[in-house]
């Protein structure tokens, strides 16, 4: 073979191994890639009730996981210890068995996913950015400044036109008195205000006492109207130690009213949810959207007794002293359980539309008569309002609307034994399906020692 042979030779095999190569990177390279969408719909079915892409939780944050595992073991170790990370430290990876240590002794659950859709999930982990905080915007009571101010700016015309009245009927008296001087009249005698105020309701003694007597009954009127609104707590929402957030538990993460208040199902009270309910999410989730929100779960975590470093309880506890909103006079019973099991009487009945609201508060009746009229996200209510939330009339209103489905009632329910009364009255059963409708206040739900004691 020539020199020339050799070198063309050479520069073939030169060629050959770059094209090798190139092929080789190209095909590893592709191997690691992977779809984003498809690895986030897998990490939210297969990992995230356990890790954080960019920070620890149960395990440990994903980001740059498989790096790790490549410079402490190796990519084959890397698929398999998501696989089934069991076999993996039943082998004796040093660095399986180190992440099996730190984290509690406790394995990883086996997943059933291979390599490709692993390479999905890395795709999501690696591209994933934390969401930035949301602009909360802050309710500076604008609108109650602005009717303040409206209202004060109403005083102060009443306070001027009074002035303007002195005035002018203090002119008046010196240009009568001039007058009585230059015709040589005597003057009258100087009365003081009130003199003056009991001459004048005197001469004027007809109109003045239709005026009285209009005022006294128009003040027993307003004052009757006003002891009428007694106990009328209509939009109380009193401040609460910690700023919990409706519309971001209940509406954005969709978490059901009955999980934080177990006991509605159960108890007369739907009742405060103990912090321990809080910290089922909270040990891992220590963000707010911004550092206000970071801020209230911090409290939480005072009340629980929760180190987020060490993760672990203190015992040194703080209680929450919770303000309750809704309340009801002592001689009034109401049951949570009745009306949720029994009557099937959904939340948003009686609390409106919690979705968008933060602390708790008193409906008002308009509240509850929107919910499904303005707010898409929820079927209407049943009943329209028309007196004050949370008083007697509010209840009879509901009670007299709210209709009963005797016949589809669960077998051994209170409804199916009352309907099993009533097919043996024929006669008091077609009285109250005149109207095709049973309601609870046809089933007692009027009767005065339903609710008091």
């Amino acid at each position: 073979m020539n020199i020339k042979s050799l070198f063309i030779s050479n520069k073939i095999k030169h060629l050959a191994l770059v094209v090798l190569a190139f092929f080789s990177f190209t095909y590893n390279l592709h191997a690691q890639d992977g779809d984003v969408a498809t690895g986030e719909a897998l990490f939210n079915g297969n990992c995230a009730s356990c890790h954080f892409p960019d920070k620890d939780m149960t395990g440990p944050a994903l980001k740059g996981a498989k790096d790790r595992w490549i410079e402490n073991s190796s990519e084959e170790n890397f698929y398999k210890w998501v696989i089934n990370s069991g076999s993996v430290i039943a082998e004796g990876d040093a660095y399986a068995n180190k992440l099996f240590k730190d984290w509690n002794n406790t394995p990883m659950p086996a997943q059933n996913v291979d390599e490709s859709g692993i390479n999905d999930i890395f795709a999501y982990i690696e591209a994933y950015e934390p969401p930035l905080p949301v602009d909360q915007v802050v309710d500076n009571g604008g609108g109650a400044v602005e009717a303040e101010t409206s209202s004060l700016y109403w005083w102060l015309l009443a306070g001027l036109l009074i002035i303007v009245i002195a005035v002018v009927a203090g002119v008046k008296g010196n240009l009568a008195a001039l007058a009585r001087d230059k015709e040589g009249e005597e003057q009258p005698e100087q009365l003081t205000v009130g003199e003056s105020a009991r001459s004048w309701a005197w001469r004027n003694r007809g109109w003045f006492g239709v005026t009285v007597f209009a005022a006294m009954i128009l003040m027993l009127s307003l004052g009757m109207v006003k002891w009428l609104d007694l106990g009328v707590y209509e939009d109380y929402k009193p401040e609460q130690p910690i700023a919990y957030s409706h519309e971001i538990h209940a509406g954005d993460l969709g978490i059901d009213c009955k999980y934080c208040h177990n006991a509605v199902t159960k108890s007369k009270h739907a009742t405060i949810p103990s912090v321990n309910v809080c910290m089922n999410c909270h040990k891992t989730v220590n963000e707010g959207r911004d550092a206000d929100g970071t801020a209230e779960i911090a409290k939480i975590y005072e009340a629980a007794g929760w180190d987020i470093d060490t993760k672990s309880y203190t015992g040194e506890t703080k209680p929450i002293q919770w303000v309750k909103v809704h309340n009801l006079p002592d001689h009034v019973y109401f049951n949570h359980s009745q009306h949720v099991v029994a009557g099937g009487v959904d939340c948003k009945q009686c609390h409106g539309n919690m979705k968008k609201e933060d602390v708790a508060r008193v409906m008002t009746t308009e509240d509850l008569n929107n919910v499904g009229v303005t707010d898409e996200d929820w079927a209407e209510n049943d009943v329209k309002f028309t007196k004050p939330t949370l008083t007697m009339g509010w209840c009879i209103e509901c009670h007299r609307q709210s209709s009963v489905d005797l016949a589809g009632a669960p077998d051994g329910s209170y409804y199916n034994e009352i309907h099993e009364r009533l097919l043996k009255d024929k006669k008091t059963y077609k009285e109250y399906l005149e109207d095709d409708v049973v309601t609870v206040g046809e089933l007692g739900g009027l009767e005065c020692a339903k609710c008091h004691y």
